[in-house]
């Protein structure tokens, strides 16, 4: 059997991946060294008595085909993206102005980590939790993992789970991780503590940042919950209004199990494993929201504010007026170009600023257009009798 950890990166999949390390602490098979091949995996899974646990973050190389459906297990948690971007920045230590930082690089994180969310949330067998529900809650984390694992345990041992993760206790791992190495079974890095508080992005990220984030997962964030900051994120989602709950889901979620689904054996620990082998949910625990849910049919395309879409017409303007004085007055033509240039710079910079793509200022245009039809005054008509 394989169990993977696969959270977000900085989501509090470390923290996870400890607790249940704890839980299966003595279970036959079980085995977790670093840096484990994913080629492994689909044997691992295929084994009964093989327990694989193993820990991954997502990226766009990673062999897809080698993470089975059956005989695998899934525990994958998320959080805002935006801080997951400032954690990572504060992990490394990078300020504004160094090259790991910027606009670009803070989008393509942000898509690495979405396009993660598609692909781990569509595992037949997963736990899914949110970062701001667990992280000030790790008792009940442990309970539902405990449960999502099958393992019964008292308040005893809870309280001695939260005790061996809490945060001074991490402080002193990474310490040791600094002299000695990562612990196979902690996972703590040297640098691994930072700033764990919700929305301690504003404290971090640039406005370009900010703007170049929400561009790419202003939806993702709406449909899950967190609010929007930006022009562009606001206008990303213009449709979402009143179409997503504003609430946040509270608790760590598990997706429905597929039909082969079986509680982790643990020896000398009786499983909560229901008639037909599936693994007894968590009680009363929220479901994370079908993908697609709620939402509300996107438009063709978003149309892009006027003071982008007015260079673009005056730059059009300009230039055609250019074309049609170059031989009569070619220096009044040459002034026309240059206003057209200009013009051009101003939207593009405009543009650049607000992620706006183009299609989005073809739209802003035909609203404008639009618009100017509608203002147009009527024409009585002439009726002779």
């Amino acid at each position: 059997m394989l169990l993977l950890v696969c959270g977000m990166h900085r989501s509090g999949s470390t923290l996870v991946w400890q607790i249940a390390r704890s839980l299966l602490d003595g279970t036959p098979g079980l085995r977790n060294p670093r840096g484990v091949p994913v080629a492994e995996y689909a044997p691992a899974a295929a084994d009964p008595s093989d327990l694989l646990m193993a820990k991954v973050h997502f990226r766009p190389s990673l062999d897809r085909a080698a993470f089975p459906q059956e005989g695998a297990r899934y525990l994958y948690t998320y959080r805002d993206p935006r801080d997951v971007v400032a954690s990572l920045y504060r992990k490394g230590r990078a300020k504004p102005g160094d090259p790991e930082r910027g606009a670009r690089n803070s989008r393509l994180i942000v898509r690495r980590e979405l396009r993660g969310d598609e692909f781990w949330t569509s595992r037949k067998d997963v736990w899914i939790g949110r970062y701001e529900d667990f992280r000030d809650d790790v008792p009940g984390l442990v309970r539902a993992l405990a449960a999502y694992l099958g393992i019964e345990v008292d308040e005893a041992r809870v309280a001695e789970i939260v005790a061996d993760v809490d945060l001074a206790a991490q402080a002193e791992r990474a310490r040791t991780a600094k002299e000695q190495g990562v612990d196979d079974d902690l996972r703590v890095t040297s640098n691994h503590i930072t700033d764990g508080r919700e929305g301690a992005w504003r404290d971090t990220l640039t406005s370009d940042e900010l703007v170049a984030i929400e561009a790419e997962g202003a939806r993702w964030l709406v449909e899950h919950g967190y609010a929007v900051e930006t022009q562009v994120g606001r206008r990303r989602t213009r449709d979402l209004t009143g179409a997503v709950p504003a609430a946040k889901p509270s608790g760590p979620r598990r997706a429905p199990a597929g039909p082969t689904a079986k509680p982790v054996p643990v020896a000398g620990r009786p499983s909560h494993a229901r008639p037909g082998g599936r693994a007894a949910a968590k009680p009363a625990a929220p479901q994370r929201a079908a993908r697609g849910a709620h939402r509300a049919p996107a438009p063709e395309a978003i149309a892009a504010p006027p003071e982008i879409t007015v260079p673009v017409l005056a730059a059009a303007a300009f230039g055609a007026a250019g074309l049609l004085a170059r031989h009569r007055n070619p220096g009044a033509a040459g002034l026309l170009w240059g206003a057209a240039v200009a013009c051009v710079a101003v939207g593009a910079f405009r543009m650049g600023r607000d992620a706006v793509a183009p299609g989005e200022v073809v739209a802003g245009i035909s609203a404008l257009a639009r618009q100017a039809r509608r203002a147009r005054p009527q024409r009585p008509s002439l009726r002779v009798a």
